[in-house]
């Protein structure tokens, strides 16, 4: 009898444990896709930095409907399948100088800006190689007040480069939704949301301007 009870105890508490982390997944799965989507353009990159899992993809409806895609919303992937490490770095032109990057030309104005570089890396069966993602300070919209003053590297960022073989940094072979047309795509912004996840994700709108349609992307949560 007491085995009996010491094993109930022990599977209980496995459950209990087991519980809030599916529970976790679900509530990202089934929340709405257009806040999940929505950017917080107050969010500047020195917040993005440190390391990161996907938690989930996502497809956006105008895209399937223009492309033959079946799948929409938010779409459930493998754990451990993607992780990515952010980094937001000074701009390296403006080493050593007070003064900084030159951010307008024509007022000569100069300011210490960020650049972020992001390393990609996927589980063993998705892929074999790390990629490298790169935005520039005028990746993001920006404004120049004066010199060393302005509003930079906050919001959504367009990214300069994609290092990877496949530049959708391998959506369909994550998520199982096969699509030539994401395929030939790559992956063009980066933002964090209003929960704090981070999108990394391809649109036809220019997310940096304003809120469109991600078209497909992934959505990271912090590592714990």
């Amino acid at each position: 009898m007491k085995k009996f009870v010491s094993l109930l105890l022990v599977l209980l508490l496995s459950f209990a444990v087991m519980v809030p982390a599916a529970l976790a997944d679900n509530a990202l799965l089934e929340a709405d896709v257009e806040e999940v989507t929505t950017f917080d353009r107050t969010s500047p990159v020195t917040d993005w930095e440190g390391e990161w899992v996907l938690a989930a993809a996502v497809i956006g409806e105008d895209y399937a409907d223009e492309n033959d895609i079946d799948t929409t919303g938010l779409i459930a992937v493998p754990e451990g399948s993607v992780k990515m490490s952010v980094a937001a770095l000074l701009d390296a032109s403006a080493s050593g100088s007070d003064a900084g990057v030159m951010v307008d030309q024509a007022s000569y104005l100069h300011a210490h800006v960020y650049d972020m570089e992001a390393t990609v890396t996927f589980a063993e069966d998705i892929a074999d190689e790390e990629a490298t993602l790169k935005l520039p300070w005028d990746g993001w919209l920006f404004t120049v007040r004066g010199e060393n003053d302005g509003d930079f590297n906050m919001g959504v960022g367009k990214l300069s480069k994609v290092g990877a073989d496949d530049k959708s940094l391998y959506f369909t072979k994550v998520t199982g939704v096969a699509s030539e047309e994401i395929d030939d795509e790559n992956m063009k912004y980066v933002g964090m949301n209003e929960a704090g996840q981070l999108i990394v994700c391809y649109s036809d709108d220019n997310l940096v301007k304003k809120d469109g349609e991600v078209a497909f992307g992934y959505i990271f949560v912090r590592a714990e």
